[in-house]
């Protein structure tokens, strides 16, 4: 009896951790795991599951899967008959009644971990039994965990981010979060999570990013893998999410004098709206929350993540922008502004009558007794603005000089706001090209803008035409304008020259440094030279 287990990603570059915990503990059985991406065309993946020749087909369901996994397996089902179809995966753990009533194609659910439930109903199976509807999945023993990664699977993966978990589990109790449904945090023993690391740090692996809901929830324990990671990976970056609030300034110490660019840590703010956060069973300190995060961000050496949620309970679109402006005043090196999705099994679902939902995947939020359908469009407009303007990095000077405008100073919501307006109206069919975003800037703003914008499309653009608002000349007193300059201390110090380019030929020089007049300023491109 042949078994395939079937993981559809969101993206080519992510990899299912679940399959592979479900291969590796049933190895008593012939498995063979099939990853998708949900990009892949329903044929070409019918076509590769068919070809598999499985008596059984186990999918991992979720929000950004599950529509094209019903697709696919009810093909399966009509080309083979005999064949037994099991889900697992909180989209259909949470939804059992409704799939099983509506689709008569899925064979068997189970909810929750289904490493042992997994097990159990291959032998029903294999003995020539039928397996119950609906299981629910024993809790893992920690205790007998097997290694989720061979150095085989790390060179199968290449090209992808490596997932891995130290803990299952959270010891909070957020209510729009399926963990809420789960209680009390696991961990797996520190020898299995170093022999695991040890592998992904031998087989070079860029990325890692752990699983864990809290990484931090054992102080403790995060600053022993901490330190670990910190002495034994050779260039492997590592991404967890932390709460905040509850660092103690040892582990900021311990992160703070880690080699730069080692970690990239995931904090989760959602609101500062104290009655919103109190209504999702979310704990709070402003003051300390911030302190932290700015301790952290201090040294430069860690690529810090800040997120937000629109569309909580009793927060409108004044207090979001509150919100905003709070994490946005910390500098972040990416915003991630979400929008509540309301998930079944989550406590949020009790907020039915005030929060308007889609009832399909992903679950997102339409509008709330607090905000307008208008307002979250709104807000959808100021996410993209962000993602294009600031969490690109490619507009950090001209940003700077746009957050000291009169119209938005102490508003950096605002600013995002008018952005975001300005992306829709230029936008065609919701798309705009790269280069055209410099554009709208300079549309809008004019001179008041030109020498940071100048800077920054020159840094990003380098192959790319200028725009009609830059003229690059060469003028006949170029070089003359070179020594003057590079012998003026003050405009060293200013745009942060090394001294070295003095030493130079000016022919040299030409080869070194990317030169544009434009009304008789220079402007350098700061590859080399500037920060």
């Amino acid at each position: 009896m042949k078994t395939v287990l079937a993981a559809f990603n969101a993206r080519y570059s992510h990899s299912s951790p679940a399959v592979r915990y479900l291969q590796k503990y049933n190895s008593r059985f012939d498995i063979e795991v099939l990853e998708f991406s949900i990009n892949d065309s329903l044929d070409s993946v019918y076509k590769k599951l068919l070809k598999s020749g499985a008596d059984v087909y186990c999918f991992s369901c979720y929000i950004w899967n599950i529509e094209i996994i019903l697709k696919v397996s009810q093909r399966l089902k009509l080309a083979m008959p005999d064949i037994k179809i099991v889900y697992g995966g909180p989209e259909s753990g949470y939804n059992s009644d409704a799939l099983l009533s509506r689709y008569d194609f899925i064979d068997c659910i189970i909810k929750g971990e289904g490493e042992y439930a997994l097990g159990e109903i291959l032998e029903v199976i294999e003995n020539g039994g039928t397996p119950n509807k609906f299981i629910n999945g024993r809790c893992l023993d920690m205790s007998r965990v097997v290694q989720l990664y061979t150095a085989e699977d790390i060179k199968d993966l290449k090209g992808k981010i490596i997932y891995f978990e130290t803990s299952r589990g959270c010891p909070f109790n957020c209510a729009y979060c399926l963990s809420s449904a789960e209680h009390g945090v696991r961990y797996f023993p520190m020898e299995y999570v170093k022999q695991g690391l040890d592998l992904l740090f031998s087989e070079n692996v860029p990325l890692v990013k752990l699983i864990d809901r809290t990484f931090n929830s054992d102080e403790n324990r995060a600053i022993d893998i901490i330190e670990y990671i910190i002495k034994n990976s050779k260039s492997t970056r590592v991404h967890f999410e932390i709460e905040a609030e509850i660092m103690s300034d040892r582990i900021i110490k311990v992160l703070n004098n880690a080699p730069k660019d080692m970690f990239q840590l995931e904090i989760g703010i959602q609101s500062i709206n104290q009655k919103t956060l109190s209504s999702v069973n979310r704990r709070f300190n402003a003051e300390k929350t911030k302190s932290n995060i700015l301790k952290l961000m201090r040294p430069h050496n860690i690529h810090i993540h800040l997120d937000l949620i629109a569309g909580l309970p009793y927060e409108d679109y004044k207090s979001f922008s509150r919100s905003f402006d709070y994490v946005y005043s910390m500098k972040p090196d990416m915003l991630q502004l979400g929008f509540l999705k309301v998930l079944s099994g989550t406590d949020i679902e009790r907020f039915n009558h005030d929060i308007s939902a889609v009832s399909y995947p992903p679950y997102e939020v339409v509008a709330t007794k607090w905000l307008s359908a208008s307002d979250m469009i709104k807000l959808k407009d100021v996410e993209e603005a962000v993602e294009q303007f600031y969490n690109s990095g490619r507009f950090i000077e001209t940003i700077n000089a746009l957050e000291n405008f009169d119209e938005f100073r102490g508003s950096p919501f605002s600013l995002y706001e008018f952005l975001g307006n300005a992306l829709i109206s230029k936008s065609e069919n919701g798309k705009i090209k790269q280069t055209k975003l410099y554009d709208i800037i300079y549309e809008y703003f004019g001179d008041r803008i030109i020498f940071e914008l100048a800077r920054d499309f020159l840094k990003h653009n380098k192959t790319s035409p200028l725009p009609y608002y830059l003229e690059r000349s060469m003028s006949k007193n170029l070089k003359k304008r070179y020594t003057e300059l590079l012998t003026d201390l003050e405009f060293m110090d200013k745009y942060r020259i090394t001294n070295e380019l003095k030493d130079l030929r000016f022919e040299n020089i030409l080869g070194r440094v990317y030169v544009s007049d434009y009304k008789n300023n220079l402007f350098y491109d700061i590859t080399e030279y500037f920060e």
